[in-house]
């Protein structure tokens, strides 16, 4: 790795921390006091796993593997994962675009043998936008939604949904 990537990838892992350090203060003064926001690690990713091997499971990304070609790419990159007390309850990535005027999340996935009364989007949103905000951005993108129930859903919050990118969107 270059030292100009390394030096980028130092710089934006501060930020990101920075931010979910300020999830995690929010997080820590409401109702789900047992949620925590964190970097993805290689325990998170161990977890993640695990995901593969449930039949609950809507989607077939390996994340051990996709994160690792993603981080490298993408030093600017959002991350997240999301844990409830020892269990991962999500993770997520996402990038701006070149010009950085845009956030776009591509993955987001919650642990498919959890129960759904941890509403993983609405933490990872607010960690989201305020990466993007912190780096310029003014406008969030939900990348290829993978249904019509979770699109109805992101609406719900206010995005717009654009056909002919298949993506939804909100501005900042």
């Amino acid at each position: 790795m270059l030292a100009t990537h390394q030096d980028a990838e130092n710089r934006y892992t501060r930020i990101r921390q920075t931010v979910l350090d300020e999830v995690n203060k929010n997080l820590a003064h409401s109702k789900q006091r047992k949620l925590k926001a964190t970097l993805i690690n290689q325990s998170a990713l161990n977890h993640a796993d695990k995901w593969s091997y449930s039949s609950n499971r809507r989607v077939d990304w390996e994340w051990f593997k996709g994160y690792a070609s993603f981080r490298f790419r993408y030093p600017k990159r959002f991350e997240m994962a999301l844990w409830h007390g020892n269990s991962l309850a999500s993770l997520s990535l996402g990038r701006p675009t070149y010009r950085g005027s845009k956030m776009r999340l591509y993955f987001l996935e919650g642990n498919p043998d959890k129960s759904k009364d941890i509403k993983v989007f609405e933490h990872n949103f607010l960690a989201i936008a305020g990466y993007a905000q912190v780096l310029g951005a003014d406008e969030l993108r939900l990348m290829n939604p993978i249904n019509n129930t979770v699109k109805s859903y992101y609406e719900r919050f206010g995005f717009r949904y654009v056909t002919k990118g298949d993506y939804l969107y909100i501005r900042l």
